[in-house]
């Protein structure tokens, strides 16, 4: 049996035995018990949203391209510096060797999440997004599933311009165009839609987008560009 294993299970076997220990006792008793769990048992407090000041020390410890993500199911935002570049591909990581690829800040694979989007094509999505302009593209997902088969989905998105959007975080302080993709594929059940707010040279500045169904929505937004 493992250190970990024998930690474990020794916490369990404490908090069994007070719970034992409580049984018959008035509710004085009980709710001094409770108080004696380990903290293992108890709730986690929901994750907070990154102040400004952490935003600003991140943004002083290094030059480059800062994203803020934050995936939805899972809560709690996080930071991510621009590590590489590959021709119109711009990496982001994290210390924790968390990976999102982005072109023209729209993301387009991640690694370190799991059930992660392994590659996309968004070539033709990104030219209408890009432009604002409306229209139909076509947008291919390769993602991992919880067994770890790659899932190959591909989407029909109705593009659709819309008002404009403040995007206020960091150093990017501005505004930019809504600009909608509702993607439908053979089963209704996996349709979506993604919403970018979109800079005057066709820069995505923040989006919400759909990483696959095991993910499911995403948000970025651009500290420094």
């Amino acid at each position: 049996m493992t250190a970990a294993k024998t930690m474990r299970t020794g916490l369990a076997l404490l908090a069994a035995g007070l719970i034992l220990a409580g049984c018959g006792n008035g509710p004085n008793d009980r709710s001094q018990i409770i108080k004696q769990l380990p903290a293992l048992f108890q709730k986690k407090p929901a994750p907070q949203p990154l102040t400004g000041q952490q935003i600003a020390q991140a943004l002083t410890a290094t030059p480059g391209p800062v994203q803020m993500f934050e995936i939805e199911s899972r809560k709690g935002q996080f930071l991510m510096q621009q590590i590489e570049t590959n021709g119109p591909y711009r990496t982001y990581g994290s210390s924790t060797r968390q990976v999102v690829n982005m072109r023209g800040g729209m993301m387009t694979s991640t690694r370190g999440f799991g059930g992660d989007l392994m590659s996309s094509e968004v070539g033709a999505l990104l030219s209408h997004v890009s432009a604002r302009r409306a229209g139909t593209a076509r947008y291919d997902l390769r993602y991992l599933t919880p067994e770890d088969v790659t899932v190959v989905a591909s989407y029909l998105c109705q593009v659709t311009p819309g008002g404009s959007r403040a995007v206020q975080g960091g150093l990017v302080q501005t505004t930019g165009t809504v600009v909608t993709a509702e993607c439908n594929s053979s089963d209704p059940v996996h349709s979506f839609t993604n919403t970018y707010v979109v800079a005057s040279d066709g820069y995505v500045l923040s989006a919400r987008q759909y990483m696959g169904g095991f993910t499911g929505y995403m948000t970025t937004q651009a500290l420094r560009r």
